[in-house]
C-alpha cells in the first residue's frame, strides 16, 4: 500500500519537536537558578532528571513501539514535549525545569525508536525506505538539538522583558498541529511483538569506545549547567547561553563533517580536542573573559557531537547485528546519559561546595587523567 509523500517528513518533524523541546530552555537555565536562590547543585539535579528518566525507562521504552504500536509512541512523545513546554510557561522555576525535564526524557524514550520504525515503514520498507526515513530523523533531530537553544536566545535578545520568551508558545502551537496531522496517518505495525523489557547491551571489544562517551556528555552538560549558574551568579547572565548555544550549533555541524572518520580513531582525536575545549571553556567561566569561554563551547561541540558521540555509536553499531545492534545501542546511551546526568551533578555540587575556580579546575584534571586512560586503552586495542 503507498503512503502519503508527506508521510516520512512528518515523521521527522514529530521528532523534531520532542528534540526542540528539550533545548529550548535552555538559555534560561542560570536565569532560573538565581531567580529562584538555587546554587549549581540544584539546576544540575534538575537538568540531570532527563538522563535519570531515559536511564530508568529505556528497557521499558525501547521495546513499546514493537508492543503497542509505531503512530502511539510518537503521538504520546509530541504530547509529553508540549507539556514540558507548557510547564516552563506557567512556572519558569527549577522545581518546574525538573518536572519538565522528566516529561522530556520520557517523550523522547517514547519517540526515538518509534519515529526511525515508523518513518523507514512509511518511506516504503526495505533498505531504501530505511535510508530514506534515517536521513531525514537523523537531520530532523540534529536540528532540533541545535537550533532551540538558538531561537529563545534571539527571543530574549530581541524582546528583553518578555518572560517566557515566544519561543514556548511557538513550540506547543507546532507540537499541536503535528499532534493532528500525525494523528491521520496510518499504524504500520502489522502483528505486535511479545515481550515488554529490552535490556541494555555491551559488546565485546567495545567498553573503551563507549565509556568515553561518560567524559564526552558529561562535559557537554556541564556547559550547559554549571558553567551557566556560574556566570548567571557573576551577573552575565547571556554569557552562559551564548557558550552554550554555540557548543550545540557547531557540534551538530562537525557531527555532518567528520563522519567518514574511523570508530576508535574519531574517539582518541575527539577526546584530545574535548580536553582543550574544556579547559577553555572552564577559564572563560571562571573570569577569563569571552574569547575562551566561546572558543571553548565550540571546540567541546566539536569533540563530543563531531567524534567522541559518533565514533562509540559506530563502534558498538559495527560490533553488533539485529537484535543485539538494538541492545548495544540502548546500552551505549544508557551510559552517554549517565555522563550527561552525573557529570554535572557532580561539578554542581562541588561548585557550591567549594566554588567555581576549584571545582571547575578539579574536574578538568578528573577528565585529563579520564582521556589518557581512554586514549591508552583505544591504542592498545585498534
Amino acid at each position: 500500500m503507498p503512503y502519503p509523500a508527506h508521510a516520512v517528513p512528518l515523521v521527522g518533524l514529530a521528532i523534531g519537536a520532542v528534540g526542540l523541546a528539550t533545548t529550548i530552555p535552555l538559555p534560561l537555565y542560570g536565569e532560573m537558578a538565581a531567580r529562584g536562590g538555587y546554587g549549581a547543585g540544584a539546576l544540575a539535579l534538575a537538568f540531570a532528571c532527563y538522563a535519570a528518566t531515559v536511564i530508568v525507562t529505556a528497557p521499558l521504552l525501547g521495546p513499546l513501539p514493537d508492543r503497542i504500536g509505531r503512530k502511539p509512541c510518537v503521538l504520546l512523545g509530541v504530547a509529553l514535549a508540549a507539556l514540558s513546554s507548557l510547564a516552563l510557561s506557567l512556572w519558569p522555576s527549577i522545581p518546574a525545569l525538573a518536572l519538565a525535564r522528566v516529561a522530556q526524557g520520557l517523550g523522547m524514550g517514547c519517540v526515538a525508536g518509534a519515529a526511525a520504525a515508523w518513518g523507514a515503514e512509511l518511506g516504503g520498507g526495505g533498505p531504501e525506505g530505511g535510508r530514506r526515513a534515517a536521513g531525514v530523523i537523523a537531520l530532523a533531530t540534529i536540528g532540533s538539538f541545535g537550533a532551540g537553544g538558538i531561537l529563545t536566545l534571539a527571543a530574549i535578545l530581541a524582546w528583553p522583558a518578555l518572560r517566557p520568551p515566544p519561543t514556548f508558545a511557538l513550540h506547543i502551537g507546532i507540537c499541536l498541529v503535528l499532534l493532528a496531522l500525525a494523528a491521520r496517518l496510518p499504524e504500520t505495525l502489522a502483528v505486535p511483538q511479545q515481550g515488554w523489557l529490552r535490556r541494555p547491551g555491551f559488546p565485546r571489544g567495545t567498553l573503551a569506545t563507549t565509556c568515553a562517551i561518560l567524559p564526552g556528555w558529561g562535559v557537554t552538560g556541564t556547559v550547559l549547567t554549571a558553567v551557566q549558574s556560574t556566570l548567571a551568579a557573576s551577573g552575565r547572565p547571556l554569557a552562559g547561553p551564548f557558550a552554550a548555544c554555540g557548543m550545540m550549533l557547531i557540534g551538530v555541524i562537525a557531527q555532518r563533517g567528520f563522519r567518514q572518520v574511523a570508530p576508535r580513531r574519531a574517539v582518541r582525536i575527539g577526546l584530545g580536542v574535548l580536553l582543550l575545549g574544556a579547559g577553555l571553556t572552564f577559564l572563560g567561566a571562571a573570569g577569563w573573559g569571552m574569547a575562551p569561554l566561546l572558543l571553548g563551547g565550540a571546540v567541546v561541540g566539536i569533540g563530543t557531537y563531531g567524534f567522541v558521540y559518533p565514533g562509540g555509536l559506530a563502534a558498538v553499531a559495527e560490533a553488533a547485528s539485529g537484535e543485539e545492534r538494538a541492545r548495544a545501542v540502548a546500552g551505549y546511551f544508557v551510559l552517554a546519559h549517565l555522563g550527561f546526568g552525573a557529570v554535572p551533578l557532580t561539578v554542581g555540587l562541588g561548585i557550591d561546595a567549594f566554588g567555581a575556580g576549584p571545582a571547575l579546575a578539579g574536574s578538568w584534571l578528573a577528565l585529563l587523567l579520564a582521556a589518557c586512560l581512554l586514549w591508552w586503552v583505544t591504542s592498545r586495542s585498534g
